[in-house]
């Protein structure tokens, strides 16, 4: 998938005397011609490679504390991008997005598209010196369906036969689910029904091997610096909770080896207002978390404009609502479309977020089958205060208190202000807000299950760009993923139908049709599209963040430190 670069880093060579013009001119020319034939930039190679790499190869980088790095349950970004390093999905993504081998040498699919045959590389090993085999594969595949993990992407195995009735515990017998090692390199799995997006879905983190032997010995400990055993490119030397982590190239690793040393990580609780201090001052070489609040700053800078590289990130920020809360408006379809026409969508990204984000009128992003350029919903304020009427609210009259809660993060922070302002302009509503510390939020999160909330903002960024890393793992009412407890007969069985397709043009008709009625009923209120600006110093070549999350796998891998 493309990147869309808003600065041409060679600038910051040329200006530093790290390149000739000669070089300067010649890859301006490129870049023109690329950009004249529609073509997709690439990283500077040719003046990167010009330059010598530096003796260290450390890249130092800001995060948020991670939970783990648990295949069977990792699920936000922090612990995805590093635990994409430490561990290699039988598939990866090339940069054109299209599928290839990985762990996996090859594989075969039945002519019933029902099962697939994993053929393992032959001298794989994990970081301790444990030889890699199917078995690993068919260990973790069950474990993640194993409802005592209560692993929360559990439904992403569902397509496997047996997966959702061991989930469930319709039965105990983990031999149900069909998946099996079949020799040493050979892994089966027969699928209940044909899904298309398979392949797509084993490259994804919660697919990859865990070791067994330490998962045994250490339980939930097994992902500490010391017990942890992966078979990625790096592994994890140094876990400082709250402070530091460090991975390292894996000695081990079968393919080939990452230039970088080590990857530093300096873990705050909201790198939004701290890393960009600490990238001007030279104590980190790429931040990816910028805030709203310094993007004017960062533009009009001479020195650090040029170190910006924006992408974009296939994802939606949104209002989760539980809609069989009967104590709250908001199970009440009315309320919700009212409260989503009172949004003003650009005005949340243009002068909210600073244009870092897009605005998204829709739920699913741009860049997957199903995504809607027009919404259904249309009508605006007026239309807004005409439904909040209708449910029973004229003029916000007899609107009850409502609390909006989010995790800390200063773009939430932003968003939820701005959200309560708008509503309380067009509708006369009041709203509380409930800003929240990640674990404690994370904690709420998981109770509301099975109990009742309001509403609250979170964020969901493709897995792999398909309908149903959208429609179906987040909206089904079999799996609900963020718990908004919405069910649609008429949707289910379009989605349903959609990820067993095998005709494209019916694929998409069939996900379009689903996507209107998800927007229209809005058990979840779409707000922005999320996106990344990543300011990078000129002495970091090949870093770039595709924009799906497993397609993250190689981030590190890819980059080089040059002399500085």
């Amino acid at each position: 998938m493309a990147d869309e670069r808003i600065a041409f880093p060679w600038h910051g060579y040329y200006e530093r005397g790290l390149i000739t013009r000669r070089q300067f001119v010649k890859l301006t020319g490129l870049f023109g011609t690329a950009i004249a034939a529609g073509a997709v930039l690439s990283e500077p190679e040719p003046a990167a490679a010009a330059l010598a790499p530096a003796a260290k190869q450390i890249l130092r980088y800001p995060d948020q504390e991670p939970l783990h790095f648990d295949p069977a349950t990792m699920e936000a970004r922090p612990e995805i991008l590093i635990g994409m390093a430490l561990f290699d999905p039988l598939f990866t993504f090339d940069d054109t997005g299209h599928i290839v081998p990985l762990a996996a040498r090859s594989w075969d699919v039945s002519k019933d598209g029902l099962t697939y045959t994993f053929h393992l590389r032959s001298g794989m090993q994990w970081s301790d010196g444990h030889p890699v085999t199917a078995a690993d594969y068919e260990y973790a595949w069950k474990r993640v369906a194993d409802p005592e993990t209560a692993s929360d992407y559990a439904s992403a195995f569902y397509p496997i036969k047996g997966a959702l009735d061991f989930n469930k515990g319709k039965t105990k017998d983990r031999d149900t689910v069909a998946v099996k090692a079949v020799d040493t390199l050979t892994l089966r799995a027969t699928l209940s029904e044909p899904a298309a997006y398979f392949p797509r879905l084993v490259s994804t983190w919660n697919f990859m091997p865990v070791p067994r032997w330490q998962v045994e010995k250490y339980g939930k400990k097994w992902v500490e610096a010391g017990n942890h055993v992966g078979n990625g490119m790096f592994m994890l030397q140094k876990w400082e909770h709250d402070r530091e982590l460090v991975i390292v190239a894996n000695p081990k690793y079968w393919g080939a080896k990452p230039t970088l040393q080590r990857v530093v990580f300096t873990l705050t609780d909201d790198p939004f207002r701290t890393s960009l201090p600490s990238f001007e001052n030279n104590e980190l070489d790429v931040t990816d978390q910028i805030q709203p609040g310094d993007i004017e700053r960062v533009r009009k800078s001479p020195a650090l404009s040029k170190q910006l590289q924006k992408y974009r990130w296939s994802g939606t920020a949104m209002v989760f609502c539980d809609t069989t809360n009967t104590k709250s408006p908001l199970s009440k379809a009315k309320v919700r479309q009212a409260l989503y026409l009172a949004i003003d969508h650009k005005r949340v990204a243009s002068e909210v977020l600073r244009g870092i984000y897009d605005p998204a009128p829709t739920i699913t992003p741009p860049g997957t089958i199903g995504y809607l350029s027009t919404p259904p919903l249309t009508g605006g304020p007026d239309r807004a205060r005409q439904l909040l009427a209708e449910a029973g609210y004229p003029d916000g009259q007899g609107f009850p208190e409502v609390r909006l809660a989010w995790p800390k993060l200063v773009t939430f922070d932003l968003v939820a202000q701005a959200l309560q302002q708008m509503w309380h302009d067009t509708l006369k509503i009041n709203l509380t807000l409930q800003r929240m510390e990640s674990k404690e939020f994370n904690a709420a999160r998981a109770s509301w299950a099975k109990q009742p909330y309001d509403f609250y903002l979170s964020r969901w960024g493709s897995d792999f760009e398909d309908p149903a890393n959208w429609a179906n793992i987040l909206f089904d009412s079999d799996q609900d993923f963020f718990y908004t407890k919405w069910r649609n007969d008429q949707f289910d069985s379009l989605i349903r139908k959609g990820s067993g397709e095998a005709d494209p043009a019916k694929r998409k008709q069939m996900y379009e049709s689903a996507e209107k009625i998800l927007n229209t009923d809005l058990p979840a209120l779409p707000v922005y599209h999320l996106g990344v600006i990543v300011a990078v110093k000129p002495w970091v070549q090949g870093f770039r963040l595709p924009p799906a999350a497993a397609a993250w796998f190689g981030t590190f891998g890819r980059v080089k430190i040059l002399e500085h």
